[in-house]
């Protein structure tokens, strides 16, 4: 994997990245794990039986979901699966060569799909609306484009469930307060029910899905955010003391003791 880490949150910016190949690397490792292989089959069971039907998958990455979103509607549906970034749907476009199954990638963008109102029978995003700059937005464009009866599947984290098994409290507690409110909508995983509610869409579920972090995803996902947020005076450690407060957890994963985790939520609804 490169070693450009710190860029989690700027999946809105692929294109722009001077590597953009990490944000690959890094979809990968995630989906390989089995926290994740839970998570999206509760997506795609909150989305209903979909066999024959119409689907938006929105922040398709490199199209591994919506690969098994379009099994699941089968030749007589058709999967519509965008992103924001070229890389991404160059990359989803090569993973599904030779496949005759009906699966469309475009480029589009949530503040403003380019898709007629009620078009399509579900839709789903995976840790997408916490990358919005304007969650509102992006959750009324999906309810949009949804047909009456069709069902929204959404799941993204709340950073403040962020944890790690660590000697010093106060300073941890400092640490992942400031890898928490790195994030553009840190709570967002906690809003979706309310949101859903708000829009008045009827059926709304919510179920939990905790990820366990092995070490070197955590150290991926934490240890550029919080060497920017110390260098940027936003941490109120001294670049010593930060050094020094990883120094536990690379002892806790050589002994095989390390554990961090984080929570996030599947929230589905049904428009009227």
């Amino acid at each position: 994997m490169s070693s450009a880490t710190g860029n989690i949150g700027n999946f809105t910016t692929v294109d722009r990245a001077p590597d953009a190949s990490w944000f690959i690397d890094f979809m990968d490792i995630a989906n390989a794990l089995p926290e994740y292989r839970a998570m999206k089959d509760d997506l795609n069971a909150t989305l209903g039986d979909i066999a024959g039907r119409t689907v938006l998958e929105v922040g398709c990455g490199t199209g591994d979901d919506a690969r098994e979103v379009v099994a699941l509607v089968g030749a007589e549906g058709r999967v519509v699966a965008t992103d924001l970034s070229e890389t991404m749907l160059a990359e989803a476009r090569r993973r599904s060569e030779g496949s005759d199954l009906p699966l469309e990638f475009r480029v589009a963008d949530l503040s403003g799909l380019d898709f007629p109102d009620n078009s399509f029978d579900g839709a789903r995003a995976k840790l997408v609306l916490m990358h919005c700059e304007d969650i509102e937005t992006g959750l009324n464009e999906l309810v949009r484009v949804l047909r009456a009866g069709g069902r929204l599947s959404v799941f993204d984290y709340d950073f403040d469930t962020t944890i790690v098994d660590h000697p010093d409290e106060a300073a941890t507690r400092e640490v992942m307060r400031c890898f928490s409110d790195a994030h553009r909508n840190k709570w967002s995983g906690r809003q979706l029910y309310r949101r859903m509610l708000d829009r008045g869409l009827q059926d709304v579920t919510v179920s939990p899905h905790t990820v366990v972090m092995p070490f070197e995803f955590f150290r991926t996902l934490a240890a550029g955010r919080l060497k920017t947020a110390q260098e940027n005076g936003e941490l109120a450690l001294t670049g010593e003391q930060l050094s020094q407060w990883w120094q536990p957890l690379l002892a806790a994963q050589e002994q095989g003791r390390f554990f961090a985790s984080f929570t996030g939520f599947v929230v589905g609804a049904t428009k009227p």
